[in-house]
């Protein structure tokens, strides 16, 4: 019985996160299902008050951590960053349409690997409707400006290069205590196997809509404050990277780098512009946060109900004892999950099913990055695969562009199957080099 009722609780939150039904005048958000599943399994003691009180103190690192980076994101774009950035892949593309897109997916992955997808795809979005609007040719129509929204999203879900590029990779990392550094030594070549496989599919696959040449820009001119707050940000952000790798030989976790670099950025932000700290603050992304602890708690149900160890055994049957297998099973399992179920919930029950499972620690770790690879690239698969992709078609809707389901599950299989494969694949050179 309780299986049941772990297992329609999970269900019954994606669903409400996914659909927004409205009850009583209420819309229920993601954030909103997560909270009410995650009191519902506290409730009915599918998850004990103290095993809840407990994930909530081994989820405030990652949490932390979370919220440091949005903050970082959004102090950057009000000082100027992304705009200037974006200027300036324009100019560099010197009206050469096809440059322009192959710049701005290069140009997205650094800005997605440094300051997560979820905040990559809010602001990027935007930014590049703008730009694209502002460039387009006469003769341009809406399947020419597609294949740039396109190259915006799929930057947000490749393999994360780094534990910050995505929030199921910090959250999974700290589960089992992976590194910034370790984490990087192993996915930073998986990472880009994902980008050349997702950067030539989307090549290919709007081949025929992709034009040759844009509107070239005027120049712009930068008032010396907006220049000296773009500047300090990327020294900022250029000195938190550098930290975040020297982790092994400063023993200054990740979190708190994150945060040291956030308040520096926030302290920096009163003094440039005066102002409040209020668009900051509504700016963080709260209601992505409260949905990621509300679904971990939900998934602590499902594991106690014991559906993550049946998942396990699942997983070692059809892999046949052969760990090659077993990491590309891992992968694709997790990659299809996360399509259908959304990758934050299917990377907590994959890191709880991967955990049980108790493999040697070579052997784990091969599952987790698996696992990871999985989650992070399957929600190119289906709509409903990532807040990010939610986010996505939102912001071009308000903005008056509607695109197809269809053409996004069309395109999305191939490109995420290949992807998954050819980055488990090189995970497994790795492994044997």
């Amino acid at each position: 019985m309780a299986r049941v009722v772990a297992f329609s609780i999970l269900a019954l939150t994606v669903t409400a996160s996914l659909c927004r039904p409205t009850v009583w005048r209420l819309q229920i958000g993601h954030a909103k299902a997560a909270v009410v599943g995650a009191l519902l399994c506290i409730t009915l003691q599918i998850v004990p008050l103290s095993q809840a009180v407990g994930t909530l103190r081994f989820l405030s690192v990652p949490v932390i951590t979370i919220i440091s980076l949005m903050v970082i994101t959004l102090v950057a774009e009000e000082a100027g960053l992304f705009s200037y950035l974006a200027h300036n892949i324009a100019k560099a593309a010197g009206g050469n349409a096809r440059t322009l897109f192959t710049y701005l997916f290069f140009a997205g992955t650094v800005t997605g690997a440094v300051f997560t997808n979820d905040a990559a795809v809010l602001i990027f979005t935007p930014l590049v409707f703008r730009l694209i609007e502002d460039v387009q040719g006469d003769s341009w129509t809406l399947s020419n400006k597609i294949p740039f929204y396109f190259a915006v999203l799929y930057v947000a879900n490749v393999v994360g290069v780094f534990v910050i590029s995505n929030p199921i990779n910090i959250i999974v990392s700290r589960f089992f205590d992976i590194s910034f550094l370790d984490y990087a030594r192993w996915m930073i070549v998986p990472a880009l196997m994902s980008i050349v496989t997702t950067y030539w599919g989307l090549k290919l696959a709007f081949r025929r809509h992709l034009p040759q040449t844009f509107t070239q820009l005027g120049e712009i001119v930068i008032p010396a404050s907006q220049r000296k707050a773009t500047v300090t940000c990327a020294i900022v952000l250029f000195v938190t990277l550098i930290a975040f790798f020297s982790e092994e030989l400063t023993g200054i976790p990740t979190w708190a780098v994150a945060l040291s670099s956030a308040l520096v950025l926030l302290g920096f932000h009163g003094l440039i512009f005066r102002s409040s700290y209020s668009s900051i603050i509504k700016g963080v992304g709260w209601d992505v946060i409260i949905f990621v602890v509300g679904i971990f708690l939900i998934v602590e149900g499902v594991r106690n109900a014991g559906l993550t160890a049946h998942l396990g055994e699942l997983l070692k049957y059809f892999a046949g004892g052969d760990l090659s297998t077993l990491t590309h099973v891992t992968g694709f399992t997790a990659g299809g999950i996360s399509a259908i179920m959304n990758n934050h919930p299917t990377a907590g029950t994959m890191a709880v099913t991967i955990g049980e499972m108790h493999l040697p620690a070579l052997e784990e770790k091969m599952l987790v990055f698996s696992g990871l690879i999985g989650g992070d690239l399957g929600p190119k698969m289906l709509p409903t695969g990532s807040l990010a992709a939610l986010m996505w078609f939102r912001i071009l809707r308000n903005k008056g562009v509607h695109v197809s389901y269809w053409l996004y599950v069309k395109i999305g299989v191939p490109i995420t199957l290949a992807a998954i494969g050819a980055s488990v694949l090189t995970l497994n050179v790795e492994r044997l080099i």
